[in-house]
């Protein structure tokens, strides 16, 4: 078990990094069904890559919910550069939230009024979660994210912080 937790926090500790600022390198808490908690200083969060597709990619997709106490927040790099101006869906089950996009990255839209609260709370619910949009040559792409492990490596990320 130790041994696969090393693996796995291994694995998804590039996409941590990419979702880290450029200082030190975040810690690993630990890992769930693919999803990892990590803290950087007194940041925590969680992140996934999403699901392998047969679909073109131009990036590898990843999502990350930063935990901070006063404005969670999810953040998705895409798997294809966004046309300006175009609409990012996320949907969490039957749930469906408008994303801010610019160009590979989306964002939760509403974190000062709770959006970011409400994304969190479907996620504990779900089964996957799938973001989509047009890229810059208006082709349809989605990028598929199992939740499996989401609501553990959520609530792991906060414990940490909350010490």
């Amino acid at each position: 078990m130790a041994r696969r937790f090393a693996l796995l926090a291994v694995a998804l500790l590039p996409v941590a990094l990419l979702a880290a600022p450029a200082m030190a390198a975040p810690q690993a808490i630990s890992v769930h069904a693919g999803w990892g908690a990590f803290q950087d200083g007194r940041r925590c969060y969680a992140i996934a890559e999403a699901q392998p597709s047969s679909a073109a990619r131009e990036l590898q997709p990843f999502a990350s919910i930063s935990l901070a106490p006063d404005a969670p927040a999810l953040q998705v790099r895409l798997s294809r550069v966004i046309r300006t101006g175009s609409a990012v869906t996320l949907q969490i089950g039957s749930r469906r939230f408008r994303l801010a996009g610019q160009g590979a990255t989306a964002t939760s839209r509403d974190v000062s009024t709770g959006g970011s609260r409400a994304i969190i709370a479907a996620l504990r619910e779900a089964d996957t979660m799938v973001v989509h949009g047009r890229d810059q040559r208006s082709r349809y792409f989605r990028d598929i994210y199992d939740l499996t492990g989401a609501p553990t490596a959520i609530d792991a990320a906060l414990v940490t912080c909350a010490r």
